[in-house]
């Protein structure tokens, strides 16, 4: 993944949370928010930069960034400590110069926020959403200035250690899950201008729709597929299929399922599709079926989930034989 800045140093520390067995520097992964103002001046005095408030604050009037300035003050040959540095002027700067939000400083907290949000430990969702908001306002305003909108999300995605067109996606359809439409259709409609995908945006504002208007919500549900039968898309097939197990017909969620057969290429592609299958009989009443897929799902737990796996291999031949049983029905 490409990234810039400080989002470098947030994405190696998001892997390594998840593999504690990456090799690190402890500086690299350490929460520089949790040190004190003083430690911050002591590491970088150890360094060769000797700062106290006043004369960081001096130095950072003279510089746009907190990259422009670690480019001012890091005077040694050797850049052997420079990232080290730079990640305690960066929180100096992000802490005392609330009002001075470089591009960088603006999504390293935008991927605090979200690294909460993934939790489950964000406090208030408002953050987030004023966030967003702002985001949209800084895209809208460079795009007034003849930026292409595509491209200018993409430059700005690159100061994120998350994937940002993703998490816009997945809480907008967080909003759209809680009831929340307003907000959901804010999110849509802001960012359609700038996501590269745009099918998964457009699947949101086919559920979006749909409890108000169920007929135009079908016509982009088909509009859809028909978009897709040209350029499957294994994990939005799956997503549309998943919001159809419960409220979808068994035409629709079948022929999600169908396409998305040609793209399954991994271990991983595949159990995901059986657990999903096995939840769509179950809700069928077809019980036996159920947990038959349950049972083949729970065999496999142990295989690797990075395995290549080709949609012509018996079990999943298999798999896609049991849906000749499914139509007509309805769940």
């Amino acid at each position: 993944m490409d990234v810039k800045g400080r989002a470098l140093f947030n994405y190696l520390r998001m892997n390594w949370e998840e593999d504690p067995s990456i090799v690190v520097e402890p500086w690299q992964v350490e929460d520089y928010r949790q040190l004190s103002e003083e430690e911050l001046y002591q590491r970088l005095e150890a360094l060769g930069i000797a700062l106290d408030h006043g004369r960081f604050l001096g130095y950072a009037a003279e510089a746009p960034s907190p990259e422009e300035l670690i480019e001012t003050l890091w005077v040694d040959e050797s850049e052997e400590n420079l990232d080290n540095a730079y990640l305690l002027l960066f929180e100096l700067w992000r802490r005392l110069l609330p009002g001075r939000q470089s591009l960088s400083i603006f999504c390293d907290e935008l991927d605090h926020l979200i690294d909460h949000f993934d939790r489950g430990t964000l406090e208030n969702e408002e953050a987030i959403q004023n966030a967003l908001s702002d985001l949209q306002g800084i895209l809208d305003e460079q795009s007034d200035r003849g930026e292409g909108p595509k491209a200018l999300f993409r430059e700005i995605s690159l100061y994120c250690a998350h994937d940002l067109e993703s998490f816009i996606y997945d809480f907008s359809s967080k909003q759209i899950d809680e009831g929340n439409s307003t907000t959901a259709s804010e999110l849509i409609d802001g960012f359609s201008l700038y996501i590269t995908d745009k099918k998964w945006f457009d699947f949101l504002q086919q559920r979006l729709i749909s409890p108000v208007d169920g007929e135009e919500a079908e016509h982009m549900l088909l509009r859809l597929f028909e978009e897709l039968e040209g350029e499957p898309d294994f994990d939005l097939l799956l997503e549309i299929a998943r919001q159809l197990v419960n409220k979808g017909s068994v035409s629709h969620f079948i022929r999600a399922v169908l396409l998305a057969r040609g793209s399954i290429q991994s271990e991983q592609d595949f159990q995901e599709l059986l657990a999903l299958t096995s939840e769509f009989y179950r809700l069928l009443d077809h019980e036996v079926e159920s947990k038959e897929l349950a049972l083949i799902l729970k065999e496999r737990q142990g295989n690797d989930l990075d395995a290549p796996l080709s949609p012509d291999e018996d079990l999943v031949r298999a798999l896609y034989d049991l849906f000749e049983d499914l139509e007509g029905s309805e769940v």
